[in-house]
């Protein structure tokens, strides 16, 4: 694949303009499935910008599914689910009815306690880099509202990395452009994004010391509070 499919981009949030020429080459079908990005060096040198922009770029875009990194192999487009490629631009509640909502929720009560047990178990040194990573960064994002949901969403992924399990991993990419939609809505206060964090950590230390039962008791009450937050987004129905 040339790398003059790529152009320079210029802006202060550099990443965001990353994202968004590589979303729109692939919806141009400029970059198919199963496409090899160009090495990450010779990539960020063609796009003009640093490789830690390029990098938070590549985060955002694993997180939706629309690229996946292979160790040792480089960066590959692959296949969007496009039913699942809800734009930002919506608000969850204009999309997704309330039963829908709940349904959802209870669909991540019953998968995440159970990733977050497998990863407590089987998570290796790199696994627990990256949850770190992630922690550390959404710590610093809260000086930046707008990019608060990006790295909270890049948590839930990296623990189901650390499952070992490809098929949690996959469904976690599916179901992450969902996730987001709640969570704007659940973490529009700074009050709930430190408490938020809070919960992510102890998740974090649960995995760290190998001790199942505390990760999935931490899930739970993340999950819980989840749930209370989105619910309260909805007006009390009257018979």
């Amino acid at each position: 694949m040339s790398e003059q499919t790529f152009s320079a981009v210029k802006s202060e949030r550099i990443y965001e303009k990353i994202v968004q020429q590589l979303r729109n080459r692939i919806d141009e079908g400029k970059l198919q499935p199963g496409d090899r990005l160009p090495a990450e060096r010779a990539l960020a040198e063609t796009l003009g910008c640093s490789r830690t922009s390029l990098r938070e770029a590549c985060r955002v875009l694993e997180s939706e599914g629309l690229i996946v990194s292979k160790p040792g192999g480089g960066r590959y487009i692959q296949q969007a689910n496009q039913r699942l490629q809800l734009d930002y631009q919506y608000n969850t509640v204009g999309i997704l009815e309330k039963s829908a909502i709940i349904y959802f929720l209870e669909a991540r009560e019953v998968l995440e306690p159970k990733i977050a047990e497998l990863a407590s178990q089987r998570a290796t040194e790199d696994n627990i880099k990256k949850m770190e990573d992630v922690l550390m960064k959404m710590e610093e994002k809260l000086k930046f509202p707008d990019e608060l949901v990006e790295a909270d969403s890049s948590f839930h992924l990296a623990l189901a990395e650390a499952s070992q399990n490809f098929v949690f991993t996959s469904m976690m990419q599916s179901n992450l452009n969902m996730i987001r939609q709640v969570r704007r809505n659940t973490l529009h206060s700074e009050q709930r994004y430190r408490t938020s964090l809070a919960e992510h950590k102890a998740i974090l230390e649960a995995v760290k010391k190998g001790d199942a039962a505390a990760a999935v008791a931490a899930v739970h009450i993340h999950l819980q509070h989840i749930r209370e937050h989105v619910l309260g987004e909805f007006p009390e129905e009257k018979e």
